[in-house]
């Protein structure tokens, strides 16, 4: 592993020593242990509150244990329902059995009052869990209450992008892929490693290193690359605090985290920091396309953006030194923003 391009986040000096276990700064003496060989390169108690609360009450739990499996689902309503049928049929037969379980439970009851009381104890303990469940995941219970409605809300118009996910991609990475030197790449936020696979970033001739704070997540991401032979750096961080020195990559990624951070613009500020001259930079998020319907406006704000700091691209916010601001409406509730630091 090449050590130079990481530095000390807690006095921000690149004098790290690293072995499997523990890794420690030579000049601070800051101590950061080892998940399966994983640095945990982050001061805890320099982290934003809710950058902290993202990763225990999501991430590190049930949503980060299944996310391969819940975010797809969390935008069923703007999935086409062909390619996407599997998560449709979840959603017709929780509703269905939900439906089914307060129905039954309300007949016995009329009909045979409290003369089944151990049948009508286990239904109601049943439909308990449910409830205590959806409303612990209030963003699951809105996405069940809104995805039909917004689904046909949906069909009744057309959105079409100027230009699609795949076209941008395809356009950066073609400039990428005529470059003759090997390059640099840090996906923030990286997670399970899917986004960073998934597209097209694997045809370059690069070193990639991926980062994310929460432990779940992170070690999903490890066994993906591992299951498909890639080489990654893996690190436990902070985005807001990147471990890395400045100028260490030529290509900077971070798909869905942006609008969550405590900080968005110490966030881009750090991924600026860290891209090389030449380099792009280039963050997806949640936000509303401008015709939104009042329903798909509550949907957004309940389901995909409940978890939030800010709900839209912050162009504001990005730092002075990255030029050619570009921010794409790629779907009904996502942007793309890329960047160049010239």
């Amino acid at each position: 592993m090449n050590l130079s391009k990481y530095q000390c986040p807690n006095c921000r000096k690149s004098d790290l020593h690293a072995d499997k276990t523990v890794w420690s700064c030579q000049n601070c003496g800051q101590q950061y242990p080892c998940v399966k060989g994983i640095p945990r390169l982050y001061v805890e108690n320099a982290l934003g509150e809710k950058d902290r609360e993202l990763r225990d009450r999501f991430y590190n739990s049930f949503l980060g244990t299944y996310y391969q499996h819940v975010m797809p689902f969390l935008s069923l309503p703007a999935r086409p329902a062909k390619q996407y049928w599997k998560g449709w049929l979840v959603y017709v037969l929780v509703v269905l059995f939900t439906v089914s379980l307060i129905t039954y439970l309300t007949t016995l009851t009329l009909t045979k009052g409290l003369e089944a009381p151990i049948t009508q104890l286990t239904f109601l303990l049943i439909l308990f869990g449910i409830f205590f469940f959806l409303f612990k995941h209030s963003y699951l219970f809105f996405l069940f209450l809104l995805a039909l409605p917004v689904k046909i809300s949906l069909l009744l118009k057309r959105f079409q992008p100027a230009q699609n996910f795949q076209e941008i991609h395809a356009n950066i990475l073609k400039d990428l892929l005529a470059r003759t030197d090997k390059l640099q790449l840090l996906d923030i936020s990286t997670g399970t490693c899917n986004s960073l696979y998934r597209h097209g970033w694997m045809n370059l001739n690069a070193d990639y290193t991926g980062l994310d704070l929460s432990e779940t997540m992170l070690l999903q991401g490890q066994k993906l690359m591992a299951e498909r032979h890639v080489p990654i750096d893996l690190i436990l961080g902070d985005a807001s605090r990147l471990p890395f020195a400045g100028e260490s990559f030529d290509v900077v990624l971070n798909y869905g985290a942006l609008n969550g951070f405590t900080n968005p613009k110490l966030a881009l500020e750090e991924m600026a920091r860290v891209t090389k001259k030449g380099g792009v930079v280039l963050f997806l998020d949640e936000q509303l396309y401008e015709r939104a319907t009042p329903v798909e406006r509550f949907y957004f704000e309940k389901v995909l953006s409940s978890h939030n700091v800010i709900h839209r691209c912050p162009v504001e916010l990005i730092p002075a030194s990255l030029t050619e601001i570009t921010v794409h409406q790629v779907y009904h509730f996502y942007y793309i923003c890329t960047a160049y630091k010239r």
